[in-house]
């Protein structure tokens, strides 16, 4: 006989008021103590509202299939988004959520990634050369930046020199720092408020920039927009074109800058897989779309540092029929969330866990639970632009280790990390970047 919901283990009423402070300064370690103190399911307060946890790979897959649209995505998301990304493909459900993709999907298939490799190869290899020149970055603020203006040119086909540029970035800025704001309402030019006037700032300057593309046709993300269509032939209007530009904007440029600085993180302090990287990189003086595939090294490398250092550490869901977890009988509208970052290091999944160690995605030996790993989420919902990112992250690669070597600036520094909106240093984290010797 299953359990009533509110039998599930919980902190004293008079404990929640910290809840959603500690989430803030330490994902991880709150769900951690959490787990410590009520064991894999629990409950607690945050943003307000009432959350219920439960922490295995079982419970993923059941959240993640979905089946029979038991549970919403939309309504996960909302308190996160609403009133900054509201429409964006993440805040759709059911068959709403499938015209969406399968239109969306056109502006991510082999034409539209053949345009996206030749931009960003081009912009890879300007940056190893900016770096070169440079030496010395403090690397996320650095690579968010770059990252930023990367997708300004290969999504909207813009001048990343020009003013209309600078303003759509410090909108971007704006509406992504709002995602983590405790005071929801736009009130004296709050955190929230920035985010809501520089999302109405980016919907002016996209609806004039979508109508420009309908009528002259380039090749960028707009445009491959503007031309979708699915089977049936439906296609996106201007409103819902300028909705996912921004989405796409926010999720493309900052997991990816998060990814590559964690990457950094972990090869200057196993230097081994530096040296992997440079020698595999130097294979490869002019890549090709179609040899991306042979760079294996930093096919392992990446995703060991996906698995370490999650760009997104866990992700909300609501429940929407009644259900059974755990023996715990779970009302219909209940709050939950996927702890991407707790599966990646569960001993039950992982042989030591907390180490990096990259072969362990050759080891064909090792039978893990589909589940287990998840950095670009799962079932329906899992991440469009997951082939993209990989793309991107592999010619960074192989632009940045060809022609140069990394070291900490300081290397016995300690790093404290955010870990939300995305995983990313506190601190400065400051590399050296040196010609390699021939």
């Amino acid at each position: 006989m299953m359990k009533a919901y509110n039998e599930i283990p919980k902190d004293p009423w008079y404990q929640n008021w910290k809840h959603s402070i500690e989430f803030i300064a330490d994902t991880t370690a709150f769900f951690d103590k959490q787990v410590q103190k009520h064991g894999n399911i629990f409950r607690c307060q945050l943003f307000g509202f009432d959350y219920m946890r439960a922490q295995d790979a079982d419970v993923t897959a059941i959240l993640y299939k979905n089946s029979q649209d038991m549970v919403s995505t939309q309504g996960g998301w909302q308190p996160v988004f609403d009133g900054l990304f509201p429409n964006g493909l993440l805040m759709k459900d059911g068959k709403s959520h499938i015209v969406h993709r399968r239109i969306m999907q056109q502006a991510f298939n082999k034409k539209a990634m053949l345009v996206y490799f030749d931009c960003i190869k081009t912009w890879s290899n300007e940056l190893a050369l900016d770096l070169e020149k440079k030496q010395t970055v403090d690397f996320f603020p650095y690579i968010k930046q770059k990252t930023l203006d990367l997708a300004l040119s290969m999504f909207l086909g813009f001048d990343t020199k020009n003013k209309l540029s600078t303003q759509v970035a410090k909108a971007f800025v704006d509406v992504v720092g709002a995602t983590i704001s405790i005071v929801r309402k736009p009130i004296l030019n709050n955190k929230y408020h920035r985010g809501v006037k520089g999302r109405a700032h980016l919907k002016s300057i996209f609806l004039t920039l979508v109508k420009q593309r309908r009528e002259n046709s380039s090749e960028d993300l707009v445009s491959f927009l503007c031309e979708a269509t699915d089977e049936g032939g439906l296609s996106f209007s201007d409103e819902q074109i300028v909705d996912h530009i921004i989405f796409t904007m926010m999720a493309a440029h900052d997991t990816t800058a998060s990814s590559l600085t964690s990457l950094m993180i972990q090869i200057t302090q196993h230097s081994k897989w530096q040296d992997a990287l440079i020698l595999e990189a130097k294979q490869f003086t002019n890549i090709s779309y179609e040899q991306l595939s042979d760079m294996h090294v930093a096919d392992i490398v990446y995703k060991e540092t996906l698995r370490v250092m999650p760009p997104i550490v866990t992700v909300p869901r609501v429940i929407n029929v009644e259900t059974n977890i755990h023996g715990f009988k779970i009302p219909a509208g209940t709050r939950t969330g996927i702890n991407i970052y707790g599966n990646h290091h569960d001993e039950r999944y992982w042989d030591n866990p907390y180490q990096f160690d990259p072969t362990r995605f050759e080891r064909t030996d090792e039978k893990r639970h589909p589940y287990s790993y998840i950095p670009f989420g799962g079932g329906v919902h899992k991440c469009i632009g997951l082939y993209l990112a990989t793309m991107e992250v592999k010619l960074i690669i192989q632009a940045i280790f060809s022609r140069l070597d990394v070291q900490r600036v300081q290397p016995d520094a300690l790093i404290k990390y955010a870990k939300v909106p995305i995983m990313h240093p506190k601190n400065k984290f400051e590399l050296r970047f040196n010609k390699l010797k021939r």
